[in-house]
């Protein structure tokens, strides 16, 4: 299982740090006390599930949709009603501003992250 720090920013597995990133923006960017912020906070703590890999219009090349594993595995975290969340590269443009609540990770790990076969990810605070 893959595991995400919203504190640390830290992707995690079998308790070794793999890469480090960021997830929402602004004052929510990585401060967990901001998780039900739609479209500021990081990425909410519980269980997800990483989906296929995709070019996306908005996010780039390789863009992994979560699901959210709570009771009903969809699209949308039920405790907060936020939904739409991803592992996506960060903007070329302006560095560090990319994630509405996605994962910002690069390339190379998020090609490791579906290459290992490991669909399950954990966020914890």
């Amino acid at each position: 299982m893959w595991t995400w720090d919203q504190s640390a920013g830290e992707l995690r597995r079998a308790g070794k740090v793999v890469s480090r990133g960021y997830s929402g923006n602004g004052r929510g960017k990585n401060n967990p006390s901001m998780q039900a912020a739609r479209g500021v906070g990081p990425i909410p703590r519980g269980r997800w599930k990483v989906g296929k890999p995709y070019a996306s219009g908005n996010t780039g090349p390789f863009t992994m949709p979560l699901y959210a594993d709570d009771g009903k595995l969809d699209d949308v975290h039920q405790p907060t009603g936020r939904s739409a969340f991803r592992i996506h590269g960060d903007s070329i443009a302006n560095p560090g501003t990319a994630s509405h609540g996605c994962i910002i990770l690069p390339r190379a790990i998020r090609d490791l992250i579906w290459s290992s076969g490991d669909r399950d990810l954990e966020v914890v605070e």
